[in-house]
């Protein structure tokens, strides 16, 4: 939840996961973190976006349905970055928190800013 809570690409949210392993055993073992990802979206804490740049190089996005995830998240693709995404952060998929998600993780946080603001492309 933490990565939801700074709108991360799945490359970052991979490369934040299981620092113990190399990137190649975390790859093996993507189905689990797949898995827990539908989880938290099944419970409302999460959704998985795919982030567009559009031609005029405004963004937007699409909320991946729950149903179509498992089969989204097992292409190996959507968890490596682009070369556009490594630099801008705005393209590819994201895990954002929900409104539940927050209160879920709310804490004190007077005078600190909302990550999720910073990245236009998710409002």
């Amino acid at each position: 939840m933490v990565n939801a809570q700074e709108h991360d690409l799945l490359p970052s949210v991979l490369w934040d996961w299981r620092t113990d392993l190399d990137q190649e055993d975390k790859l093996t073992l993507l189905p689990v973190l797949a898995a827990a990802l539908v989880s938290l979206v099944n419970d409302g804490l999460i959704e998985v976006r795919q982030l567009f740049v559009d031609v005029d190089g405004s963004g937007s996005y699409e909320v991946i349905p729950c149903g179509e995830l498992p089969d989204v998240l097992a292409d190996q693709a959507v968890w490596e970055y682009t070369d556009h995404s490594w630099i801008h952060r705005d393209e590819g998929l994201a895990i954002v928190q929900t409104h539940a998600g927050r209160e879920l993780s709310l804490t004190d946080r007077a005078g600190v800013p909302d990550p999720q603001s910073s990245n236009p492309y998710l409002k």
